[in-house]
């Protein structure tokens, strides 16, 4: 599996273009040191993020916890005033008062005086003395109720039985005979016998309104959804920070005397302290809350990286096609070479290895340019000395011919004729040389051909017909000079000169098509079989017609050589009826004639 891996990998780093092995590497670069970066961060911060919020709630506990107390107590404490005045024990203690009406509504004006001037301090809301029913003002409601109220109340009968200086009671626990005011809480306290401390002789109660607890702590509440509690010595909730419905909690059972502790649960986290009273202090955070910030933390870690990857992809898109797009363009350029396109880049301020292979390139471009170009004039000159050493074998083969007949029409006295002879093979070569030109018009090369017949007629007897029919618009195109020459030349000596009667017609026909020319020679001769043709086309000596492929190889050479692909030339013979010559060549106006 490993090594199939590997491979495909090497597969892959061979044939992948080098702009996406760059943009790769860029991405991997970048993208797994942060992708490692932001793993490692996630849980660093997260940590960070807990013991922080941790840190913070533990901070804000205290602060309120401390805040919390001082009140508590205070509020408490404040009773003392009450409980040591010694004129509410002596009225409580005087049974005697309850015969004198008018000195028990004196009693009663002093102690209402007396209560009323606790509930404008601090949180206090109302101060309730109870007293026993014998006093008329007991039923009063206001700052006084019977003592009987308490007999059934939990919170007095725990008092009595914890003989504790104070206790703090929510609604519930004042009973269900006591009246009672569901929002606020309670401090109870017994007024005792001044000679006997053991026997109560009054109750007294504060009221304190739960929503200024309650204000209190909310500031404990340092992280979202989290919440504050009092509750009871039964670890009952007594009142919330907010106003909702909470399910009760449990203290470790290890540590429910505990006066400080914090512990965690599957979902939550608790702060416990227990205040100078009953009661205690939690606040409960939600561990969801605190994983939740450390998730937005670690989703805007993902953005962040998603961002720097991003622009990373670009500026590595960027840099490669920077880098590649030299590189493309020299790839191009090279194919362009395979196909013969030999194109130079334009130069670049690129002082790179890039840079290097582009001026080498180029510089390889110059060379074989010019090499190629050197080639092709060595190529041509090499092409013309074997053209016109081609051409000047002819020429003297023709000559020779001629001046044997001359010499023949000498001795034989034919002073008239050998005058036509000379001046036609004047005239003939007049046009052979040109001034040294190549390439003559087609009207020309007709005169030239002509007078080859001309010629060649006094020499057999006028046995030849010769016919030229070439429209007048076409005479003015370029041509080879000696190219119909060679084709006439065969079609007398191996085609007419063939015949019993040695005699018969040649024609030379022309017509254009499209861009090209299109020369038919034509004759009636005896004909040429399959090989005899392919000897000639080619210029091989199998066939028995001595020297016939000579010129025509020539011609098809030199046509090829001045008009490229275009130029082509043809042979179509059937035995014993004769032969046709097609020259093709492109429609060229003198004024064109290649050099």
């Amino acid at each position: 599996m490993m090594f199939t891996l590997i491979q495909t990998i090497r597969k892959w780093l061979y044939n992948a273009k080098l702009r996406h092995k760059i943009m790769v590497t860029y991405l991997l670069l970048i993208m797994i040191p942060l992708g490692f970066y932001q793993f490692i961060a996630s849980d660093k911060m997260s940590a960070i993020i807990i013991n922080h919020v941790t840190y913070s709630a533990k901070q804000g506990f205290d602060q309120t916890y401390s805040f919390l107390s001082y009140r508590v107590q205070r509020i408490a404490e404040t009773t003392n005033i009450l409980v040591s005045n010694t004129t509410i024990s002596e009225i409580l203690m005087d049974t005697s008062i309850t015969q004198n009406i008018n000195r028990e509504l004196q009693d009663y004006s002093n102690l209402k005086q007396l209560l009323r001037s606790m509930q404008d301090s601090l949180d206090i809301s109302r101060v309730i003395l109870y007293v026993p029913k014998a006093f008329i003002f007991s039923n009063e409601s206001e700052n006084f109720l019977p003592i009987e109220q308490t007999v059934d109340s939990p919170c007095f009968a725990r008092l009595n039985e914890l003989h504790a200086k104070y206790l703090w009671c929510s609604p519930p626990e004042l009973g269900s005979n006591a009246t009672h005011d569901n929002s606020s809480l309670y401090v109870v306290r017994s007024i005792l016998d001044p000679n006997n401390y053991s026997v109560p002789i009054g109750q007294l109660r504060v009221d304190v309104q739960a929503e200024t607890l309650r204000s209190m702590l909310k500031k404990a509440n340092v992280v979202k959804k989290s919440a504050t509690f009092l509750v009871d010595q039964n670890h009952q909730i007594v009142l919330a920070s907010e106003p909702m419905t909470l399910s009760d909690f449990t203290l470790p059972n290890s540590a429910s005397d505990a006066v400080t502790m914090n512990w965690q649960s599957k979902n939550n986290y608790y702060l416990y302290r227990q205040l100078p009273s009953n009661w205690g202090m939690v606040t409960v955070i939600p561990l969801d809350e605190v994983v939740q910030q450390s998730h937005e933390l670690r989703n805007d870690l993902l953005v962040i990286l998603l961002i720097v990857s991003s622009l990373a992809y670009l500026l590595a898109y960027l840099f490669s096609f920077s880098v590649t797009r030299r590189i493309s363009q020299l790839t191009s350029r090279l194919r362009d070479v395979q196909k013969g396109n030999l194109i130079a880049l334009a130069q670049t301020q690129g002082k790179d290895e890039i840079g290097e292979l582009i001026q080498t390139y180029n510089y390889m471009i110059e060379q074989i340019s010019s090499m190629n170009k050197e080639h092709y004039r060595l190529g041509q000159e090499v092409k013309n000395a074997e053209l016109k050493a081609l051409q000047s074998q002819i020429n003297p083969h023709f000559l020779y011919n001629t001046l044997d007949l001359i010499n023949w029409m000498a001795d034989s006295g034919l002073n008239t004729d050998i005058k036509k002879v000379v001046k036609a093979l004047a005239r003939f070569y007049k046009v052979s040389l040109s001034s040294g030109k190549d390439i003559i018009s087609l009207r020309e090369e007709l005169k030239h051909v002509s007078f080859y017949v001309q010629i060649q007629n006094i020499r057999f007897e006028n046995k030849i017909d010769f016919q030229i029919h070439v429209p007048e618009e076409l005479l003015d195109n370029a041509i080879p000079k000696i190219t119909l020459q060679p084709i006439v030349e065969n079609a007398i000596l191996h085609g007419i000169l063939g015949r019993t009667h040695r005699e018969g017609t040649i024609m030379i026909s022309g017509a254009r098509i499209d861009d090209n020319i299109h020369l038919i020679i034509k004759d009636d001769g005896v004909g040429m079989r399959a090989n005899q043709v392919e000897d000639i086309m080619t210029g091989t000596s199998r066939s028995k017609i001595s020297g016939s492929g000579y010129g025509v190889k020539n011609v098809i050479e030199r046509i090829r050589h001045y008009f490229g692909e275009p130029a082509n030339l043809t042979y179509r013979s059937v035995p014993s009826e004769g032969t046709e010559v097609e020259i093709t060549i492109p429609v060229t106006p003198g004024s064109e004639m290649p050099g």
